[in-house]
């Protein structure tokens, strides 16, 4: 076992820099059926898209999937400000079918890859990872993808001379 003690960010499920964090396995591909994939991979998804699936946004506006799509996203599942948690749920899951991962992944127009979602609370700060998630990840062959959002809680000025509101958004 590897010594955690010299680690400079211990694992901390209150992560006081993140305001709200996941992971998501995400698979898209032209051709591709959700089905299938649940029942090769051996997991059902949290989400799924067959490509020409229409859906309404919050907005009120019509979207027409272009891909098919497979996710399993540990959003739900794990209570915790720290992404390393949610990659350990979701490496957990995704380690023991590792070799249909990579039947998968050989499949010409198919495309893999891990989204972390990661809101920052204060507008600074961020994610850490240790190199047993990123080690998994490279064994997964697994892209690993951050979308990070910073929100304020008051209005401030920004550089771009945008204001965020107190929802987070940006106005200008």
């Amino acid at each position: 076992m590897v010594n955690i003690a010299s680690r400079r960010v211990p694992i901390n499920d209150g992560y006081e820099t993140c305001e709200r964090t996941y992971a998501e396995l995400r698979i898209y591909g032209d051709d591709l059926n959700p089905d299938n994939i649940a029942e090769l991979i051996g997991l059902e998804s949290t989400s799924s898209q067959k490509k020409g699936m229409e859906r309404i946004n919050s907005l009120g506006r019509k979207y027409i999937f272009k891909l098919g799509g497979w996710f399993l996203s540990s959003e739900k599942y794990v209570q915790s400000k720290d992404v390393r948690r949610h990659l350990d749920w979701l490496l957990e899951r995704l380690a023991p079918v590792k070799n249909r991962l990579f039947e998968i992944q050989e499949a010409v127009g198919i495309t893999m890859n891990v989204n972390c979602i990661w809101w920052s609370a204060f507008g600074d700060g961020g994610p850490t990872l240790w190199p047993e998630q990123m080690q998994t990840l490279a064994e997964l062959n697994l892209e690993l993808v951050f979308d990070i959002s910073f929100y304020g809680e008051s209005e401030e000025s920004c550089e771009n001379g945008m204001t965020k509101t107190e929802s987070g958004a940006e106005s200008t």
